[in-house]
């Protein structure tokens, strides 16, 4: 972690300074952060007993152009009524000056009268700047959910005539509950529906500047949604989509490269998404909003539904067909060639041959595949057939040949026969009750989970489509 430099280490004493004092009837509480103008302060509202955050103007930012920007700022998000954008209760200006003076003189400019600040909903999660601080990155899902949030936002944004310019990870806050909602609008825009911004400037962070915008020219909504793909590209990824020695490297990158291609763990749709988002030209990106939401309600996992006991019945049936027509064909390495074909097929598709033909499948409880220790697992507890038939061997050539002896000497031939007999349907019974008890836990279970799926920590599922 770098130090930080002396200016900046002057600026966050300073900006401490007003911790514990009160402004208007906000206790400033805590310093949050300090940004390249302002500073924003955790507080709370006497007045209404509510936790709050203050934005202020630094010092050296009391300016009339720098003040226009806050004002500017505060009204645009106070224009948003969307729970995906961090609302505004009030804006006002310090009683002092710093040269201490409790009342300015009758004269003077507003500039002059205090520092200008706005109070705003106050989320206890921090940015999403903060995983990136501490190294760590989105889960695709958690990323994908929170994408949809901030489309919301900004549809929000945009019906209301306004483009943000700087969509970023320490622009997005979160609540604890997990919302989403979108902050700092000091770069913000006002922009109709039917008009786009060209005011030849270049304004934003460089990681997420969308190639019209590193260009200095028109922008319209779709810039925002590359800003946003290339933020979450960042919270994805680990690292933005394009880096480099210096602004005009990560600029430069904008315009002619490509980001390098996502992990292979990001699935196939929001990969796409991302990819889309990323365009260079704003007509090959989502053309609104609302297509983005579809596409980003489309990319969520598919819950296909649980395998009941009569569809699991008749796959127990198909698989001790196989078993039985291999054994017969083969013997012993007919067993364990079903072995293996059970176990590899769990461990690589979640599937034999039986579930194939039926359209189910094994997965794990989060949906993701069994691997290979899950798949040995099941076959030990589960694959009773196979078991059953060994008992039947070892019946009728191990126990039974103990007991011939015996038999033979009291009964005869005919009396051996009866013990075979009778051998091979206890051991089959008993198995065959014992297996069958643990598999009718799936008639009765709400994920329709026998006790080897219990076991295990798996589930069988109707395959979906693709």
């Amino acid at each position: 972690m770098p130090s930080v430099i002396p200016s900046a280490k002057a600026d966050r004493q300073q900006a401490q300074a007003l911790i514990g004092t009160t402004i208007d009837h906000y206790e400033i509480e805590d310093l949050l952060g300090v940004g390249g103008m302002g500073a924003v302060y955790a507080a709370r509202d006497t007045s209404l007993d509510r936790k709050v955050a203050l934005k202020m103007l630094r010092e050296v930012f009391r300016q009339p152009a720098h003040e226009e920007r806050l004002k500017r700022e505060a009204r645009a998000q106070a224009k948003l009524q969307s729970p995906h954008v961090v609302g505004i209760h009030y804006i006002g200006r310090t009683h002092f000056v710093p040269d201490g003076r409790s009342e300015p003189p009758p004269a003077a400019a507003d500039s002059e009268r205090g520092m200008l600040y706005f109070a705003m909903e106050r989320l206890e999660g921090g940015s999403l700047e903060d995983f990136l601080e501490r190294g760590e990155v989105l889960d695709p899902e958690t990323a994908r959910r929170m994408m949809l949030q901030v489309a919301r936002g900004l549809r929000a944004a945009h019906r209301a005539g306004i483009l943000h310019r700087d969509i970023k990870p320490s622009n997005l806050l979160r609540g604890r509950d997990g919302t989403v909602k979108i902050a700092d609008f000091g770069l913000a825009k006002p922009v109709s529906a039917e008009e786009s911004i060209h005011d030849g400037t270049l304004v934003g962070s460089p990681y997420y500047m969308s190639p019209e915008q590193c260009e200095g020219g028109t922008l319209d909504h779709r810039s925002d949604l590359y800003s946003m793909g290339a933020t979450f590209y960042h919270l994805i990824a680990g690292h933005p989509p394009f880096e480099g020695a210096s602004i005009m490297d990560v600029v430069q990158k904008h315009l002619a490269e490509s980001p390098p291609p996502l992990e292979s763990t990001v699935p196939p749709k929001l990969a796409k998404i991302l990819e889309r988002l990323l365009a260079k030209d704003p007509d090959d990106r989502y053309p609104d909003h609302d297509a983005l939401i579809d596409a980003l309600k489309g990319a969520a996992p598919q819950r296909n539904p649980f395998a009941g006991f009569w569809i699991r019945g008749t796959g127990v049936l198909l698989d001790t067909a196989v078993a039985g027509i291999l054994i017969a064909l083969l013997g012993w390495l007919g067993m364990i060639l079903h072995l293996l074909h059970v176990t590899a097929g769990h461990a690589l598709r979640g599937q034999t041959l039986a579930k194939y033909l039926l359209k189910i499948q094994v997965r794990r409880t989060d949906d993701g595949p069994v691997g290979w220790g899950r798949a040995v697992g099941r076959t030990i507890v589960s694959l009773w057939m196979p078991l059953i038939l060994g008992v039947s061997i070892w019946s009728t050539y191990g126990m039974g040949g103990l007991i011939t002896t015996i038999e033979q000497l009291r009964f005869g031939e005919a009396g051996r026969m009866q013990t075979v007999i009778l051998s091979l349907a206890l051991g089959n019974g008993l198995l065959s009750l014992l297996y069958g008890a643990g598999l009718a836990l799936a008639a009765f279970h709400p994920q329709k989970r026998a006790v080897h799926d219990l076991v295990t920590g798996t589930v069988v599922r109707y395959k979906m489509p693709g």
